[in-house]
């Protein structure tokens, strides 16, 4: 079984001659060329439709077609600076006029667009805007919409070469190898869309880390707590899952064991079973480990040799290769568990705004804040945005958070408020759904038929979700308290049932101190843990190690 690599960095020397001297752009990115000249479209017509009739049916596109390796599309300067930020650049002339075509559709008339823009342009043809667009506009009606327009044009773009696919090969599934911390992280006019791509895509695509060592580099906020970087992983996930809840999970250049930057020579087995664990419990369902440079006789590729990410990789490390092989026979081994795991039912969703997203300087800061206060508490968490609340049964969730998100357009403001006269409940802050994408003053949230709770603290919303779970009885059985050095949790659980009834608990210790647990079963005063794993009784009170996976059978004696 294998899947089908679309690269777009070999751009044919008769392509600039054919569709101009520009053609070729951006080519320290993934995407070497113009993806809004016609003849982007004539070209990937002209090779898809001569060899998907190929590969159609075969075992080697059994996991889909990658649409593109890490896509991005960032378009943006800082004037405070000299140079330009990582793998931005300009767009075409093609690109503007697009632009031109999205803006009239978007405001109707120049003079609705004159007054956001604060400009006096005489028509939508008129319109200038120097590409790239300059961090200091962020938060400003020109900023959003060049930022959402730049999203809409990349998943257009996607959304043709999906249909050129499925064309010559209808049972075909798409997806792209989209690097999660693209919207884990705050920045949003790189074009990435993760939601709609996510959604378009017919297999969960990524290249989700953790980061767990720094090369170079100031220290990270998350190092203060954490033994690795566990934001991007487990969030990035939740949300991807939330969108396409039924899809399988590919991870199709895994970014755990190393990157260029977060490597050590020295790493610990224990986080090579910790990391792969908590991926799979969260939804990975397959995985291409980053990475493996060597060729078929075993010595090390010409190209490797000169990797700046090579030295203190997997390929010095066969104690890490080794433990990632075990843990995965391990998961094999409690795969129903496992996968009950990736599908419990999510009751607790974020909502997440791109409009605020976009606006903000640090919104996806602030959202972290929020999830990772919950993540510690053994419930499964989601998110759910405007299209998820119209797209999906409701009943699929209990609980809408809504957490600084001051930045909201009217549709999403209208799609929460449809939740609550159908019954919903919405906690939210004092801040929230104030104002539209630009800035304009918005009706506020009313109960309707459900429930409006507003609060005034992060600790006031987590309290209040966890009792609203705890009246209706949603909560699990098993509880962690968990002890340790640290001004946080560390320990991320979860619990499920298996086939004979009993609770599965699932802990991963990525705290950066030991954690002590007291294990407990509702009602039952004495109870006993199995590692399933080994196979033998162990405490209900065990003292785990960072990086530390424990994974047992709890019932009552």
């Amino acid at each position: 079984m294998g899947f089908i690599f679309m690269n777009h960095k070999g751009v044919p020397k008769w392509s600039e001659e054919k569709y101009g001297p520009n053609f070729s752009m951006r080519e320290d990115t993934y995407t070497a060329y113009d993806i809004d000249n016609p003849g982007a479209r004539e070209i990937q017509h002209m090779l898809l439709s001569n060899v998907v009739p190929e590969m159609a049916g075969k075992k080697y596109t059994k996991l889909g077609y990658m649409l593109c390796n890490e896509p991005h599309f960032f378009t943006y300067t800082d004037a405070k600076k000299d140079k330009l930020p990582w793998a931005s650049g300009g767009v075409s002339q093609f690109t503007i006029e697009k632009f031109k075509v999205w803006l009239s559709n978007k405001h109707n008339n120049i003079e609705a667009l004159n007054r956001l823009w604060n400009t006096n342009f005489n028509s939508f043809k008129d319109v200038t805007l120097k590409i790239p667009i300059d961090i200091s506009l962020k938060g400003t009606p020109i900023w959003y919409d060049w930022a959402s327009f730049n999203m809409d044009r990349v998943t257009d773009w996607y959304s043709f070469l999906k249909s050129e696919v499925t064309k010559y090969d209808p049972e075909a599934k798409v997806h792209l190898k989209i690097m999660p911390n693209l919207w884990t992280e705050n920045k949003r006019v790189h074009g990435i869309d993760l939601e709609a791509l996510t959604d378009l895509s017919g297999i969960i695509g990524n290249d989700s880390g953790a980061d767990h060592t720094y090369t170079w580099g100031k220290p990270h906020e998350w190092q203060k707590h954490y033994e690795f970087e566990w934001r991007e992983l487990c969030m990035g996930f939740d949300f991807m899952k939330s969108v396409s809840p039924n899809k399988i999970n590919f991870n199709s250049e895994l970014h755990y064991l190393s990157t260029v930057r977060s490597r050590n020579l020295h790493l610990d087995p224990k986080f090579a079973r910790a990391s792969f664990w908590l991926a799979h419990s969260y939804g990975m369902t397959a995985s291409q480990i980053w990475y493996w440079p060597r060729e078929a006789d075993g010595s090390i590729s010409k190209k490797a040799l000169n990797d700046k990410g090579y030295a203190g990789s997997n390929n010095q490390q066969p104690r890490v290769t080794n433990e990632v092989a075990a843990t995965i026979i391990d998961l094999n081994s409690y795969s129903e568990e496992i996968m009950a795991m990736q599908r419990q039912r999510k009751p607790l969703r974020i909502f997440y705004s791109k409009t605020s997203a976009i606006n903000k300087n640090e919104h996806m800061d602030d959202l972290f804040e929020l999830y990772e206060a919950l993540n510690f508490e053994g419930t499964p968490l989601g998110f759910v945005t405007q299209n998820i609340i119209k797209k999906q049964d409701n009943d699929n969730w209990d609980v809408v958070l809504v957490h600084k998100t001051p930045m909201v357009t009217k549709d999403e403001l209208t799609a929460v408020q449809n939740y609550l006269d159908n019954g919903g409940i919405v906690i939210t802050d004092e801040i929230s759904f104030k104002n539209d994408e630009y800035g304009n003053s918005l009706n506020e949230l009313n109960e309707g038929k459900g429930k409006l709770i507003r609060v005034n603290s992060l600790a006031e919303t987590k309290e209040k979700a966890l009792t609203i779970l705890k009246e209706q009885k949603l909560l699990s059985e098993i509880t962690v308290y968990e002890t340790n050095a640290i001004a946080t949790k560390g320990c991320i659980w979860r619990v499920v049932k298996n086939e004979a009834g009993n609770h599965v608990l699932s802990v991963v210790n990525v705290g950066k101190s030991e954690a002590t647990l007291n294990i407990s079963l509702n009602g039952h005063p004495n109870i006993e843990c199995k590692d399933l794993i080994k196979g033998i009784e162990v405490s209900s009170n065990p003292t785990l190690k960072p990086n530390e996976v424990f994974f047992v059978e709890v019932t009552a004696k």
